[in-house]
């Protein structure tokens, strides 16, 4: 995430640390028992946007090898301590720089959404080139219209830039790209947020 476009975002998230984990601890994602089954054992996750490491622990605990990434490194930091089996890394996510077919699948969970709306097509272009033939990609953002820099309860002072997303517009970057969708679908929020749903899809890079 580049900082002229996520200052704000970067800075709330290297300003909680600790504290925005503790928050959203207790939110974990609908989809990622279902996402572990889709792999083998010692298959090799990337978590974009890991943060403080819940889920890279999560993957590890499951016989996967998982490596995370995060634009914040207060939250890598947190993340080493926490995922022990899991490497991490504080790179841009538009700029990876990992070779080409590392990966067999792409955890982005909450994570698109902070970027521009112009800026997704190329990160779903990263994720593409680094996963495998065959590799499954997870995508979690925000269903509605719009993007804004917005404050919450869970970030109290604090703003993140959000871009918000329709099914038939995250499906077409993804097929654009190459990807092959397999399963959308519209679940509520994590918090329990009423005003905010969200838009799960799983994509399969085309051999």
């Amino acid at each position: 995430m580049r900082k002229s476009a996520y200052g704000k975002t970067l800075e709330t998230y290297n300003k909680m640390g600790k504290k925005y984990l503790e928050k959203s601890k207790t939110a974990i994602p609908i989809k990622r028992l279902p996402f572990v089954k889709l792999f083998s054992a010692n298959d090799h996750i990337l978590d974009v946007g890991c943060g403080g490491g819940r889920d890279a622990k999560f993957f590890t605990q499951h016989g996967l090898k998982a490596t995370g990434i995060d634009v914040s490194p207060v939250l890598i930091n947190l993340a080493k301590k926490e995922a022990k089996k899991a490497s991490f890394k504080c790179v841009d996510l538009l700029k990876m720089n990992f070779p080409k077919e590392t990966f067999d699948g792409i955890w982005a969970e909450a994570v698109l959404l902070h970027l521009k709306r112009k800026d997704v097509p190329r990160a779903i272009k990263e994720f593409y080139e680094v996963l495998k033939p065959s590799g499954i990609l997870h995508i979690g953002v925000r269903k509605g219209r719009g993007e804004m820099y917005e404050k919450e309860k869970l970030t109290g002072e604090y703003e993140r830039f959000y871009t918000y997303f329709s099914q038939k517009e995250i499906k077409f970057m993804l097929k654009k790209q190459g990807f092959k969708v397999f399963s959308s679908e519209i679940l509520p929020d994590m918090h329990k947020r009423r005003n905010i749903s969200w838009i799960e899809i799983w994509a399969r890079k085309k051999v």
